[in-house]
């Protein structure tokens, strides 16, 4: 009896993972050195430098062998000791786990939340800072969970100026829209790369600043595998504390250089920005509004209100019949959105192909 193949053609216009070019996993496919050799330091030093280009930044970019989340446990640990305080901004699912790593921590906080939707407020994030110590200052660059992008362009300097440090998950925005890390101040930004990269799940990345790790080095109690301090050690050999994902960096490398030298960062950005503005369309047309508030919208991410009231399972489940794969709000937003990702490599005449094969699904489910 033969094993059964788990390959799959359905095509995916979700949040992450996401579609990966055959070039792209054709370098997976080429052996490997060991991560001690002087063909992964070259390997690392190259990759982390293009990623200081996507991200505008001079600060270390780390490479972690785990999901975003395990940075974004790093930064709670790495930065909140016993005596300090954090700030979690929150604006659905993802600004939550944040808080719950925190809570798993034991660490102490404070939040400000918004309604599913919504985007903070600089308004909001001054009045909450006002009178206040907080050491970090967490929140989400864009809310995969709602669609929403934060406006941290007016919030940065606001949270700077307090002189907490600023941690920002860019998960599903990362080169699929513009972050200014250096000149927005941000300590931490992190991301990975089965989002807007385009490549397959099992590394993460995340910029660090010289406040940030400064921090680390007084704080006690700041776990092992996610020590910051140590993968700074490790970093500066152009290596990772533990054996890391080397199939990825080397697409992670190779896509980054396609990326920078072919498509142009702008390019990629501006995009991303005519994909969503296309999705945005298309709900319009078929009576849908935005779950997200109007100037607040993802380039990455279309989260749309299930204002019309159909059965959301069942026309992602008659989707996936057809070959085509877009996702269901996520968490407590599950029945009252949908979600369609136009990241990573998505070009205008797929998000088309997807519209209309929607467009003759909805006539089978009503």
């Amino acid at each position: 009896m033969s094993e059964k193949s788990y390959e799959t053609k359905i095509k995916l216009f979700t949040p992450g993972p996401v579609y990966c070019a055959p070039d792209v996993l054709a370098e997976m496919a080429k052996p490997c050195d060991t991560h001690r050799s002087k063909w992964y330091y070259d390997l690392h030093k190259d990759c982390t430098s293009k990623l200081q280009k996507v991200l505008f930044t001079k600060n270390d970019v780390f490479l972690g062998g785990f999901s975003a989340t395990g940075f974004m446990e790093a930064c709670v640990s790495n930065t909140l000791g016993e005596d300090d305080k954090g700030l979690f901004i929150i604006v659905g699912e993802f600004g939550n786990r944040w808080k719950m790593i925190a809570e798993g921590l034991g660490k102490k906080f404070e939040k400000l939340e918004y309604p599913g939707g919504k985007a903070a407020k600089p308004a909001d994030v001054k009045k909450a800072l006002d009178g206040k110590k907080y050491t970090t200052v967490f929140i989400q660059y864009n809310e995969t969970s709602t669609g929403v992008r934060n406006p941290v362009e007016q919030i940065a300097p606001i949270i700077k100026e307090t002189g907490a440090l600023l941690c920002v998950d860019a998960v599903s925005a990362m080169c699929g829209m513009k972050i200014e890390v250096d000149r927005l101040g941000i300590d931490a930004c992190l991301a990975s790369v089965q989002k807007c990269f385009g490549i397959p799940p099992g590394l993460s990345v995340c910029s660090a600043s010289p406040a940030l790790l400064e921090k680390a080095k007084k704080t006690k109690n700041r776990g092992n595998y996610l020590d910051l301090v140590e993968i700074k050690q490790f970093h500066d050999k152009f290596q990772t504390p533990t054996t890391p994902p080397i199939p990825q960096i080397r697409a992670l490398n190779y896509k980054l250089g396609k990326i920078l030298n072919e498509e142009g960062l702008e390019n990629r950005f501006k995009r991303h920005d005519k994909l969503a503005a296309m999705t945005r369309d298309w709900a319009k047309s078929q009576g849908f509004t935005m779950f997200s508030e109007e100037g607040a919208h993802s380039s990455t991410v279309s989260t749309i209100a299930n204002n019309k009231n159909i059965d959301v399972e069942k026309f992602v489940a008659a989707l996936e019949t057809k070959g085509y794969r877009i996702v269901a709000g996520y968490g407590q937003f599950k029945k009252v959105s949908f979600r369609i990702g136009h990241m990573g490599d998505l070009m205008e005449k797929d998000m088309k192909e997807l519209f209309g094969v929607m467009d003759e699904t909805f006539k089978t489910i009503h």
